[in-house]
């Protein structure tokens, strides 16, 4: 699959700036708007406040490191 991949804060504000700017697609290099629709489910599940959500960039290193 072509692209390198796409950061997102999970916020729903920096969700909505990412799909009115097409970030997506720009980061993974379609030649379409991807459907999105789960990351935007998957924010909205997360916990609100900052102290309440486990910290994914820890999460992201240790899974990269295996």
């Amino acid at each position: 699959m072509p692209g390198r991949g796409a950061w997102l804060t999970p916020t729903v504000d920096a969700y909505d700036l990412a799909v009115k700017r097409r970030a997506f697609r720009r980061a993974l290099r379609l030649d379409r708007d991807p459907d999105t629709s789960a990351v935007l489910d998957h924010i909205v599940g997360l916990p609100q406040e900052p102290a309440e959500r486990p910290d994914m960039t820890e999460q992201a290193e240790r899974l990269m490191d295996n």
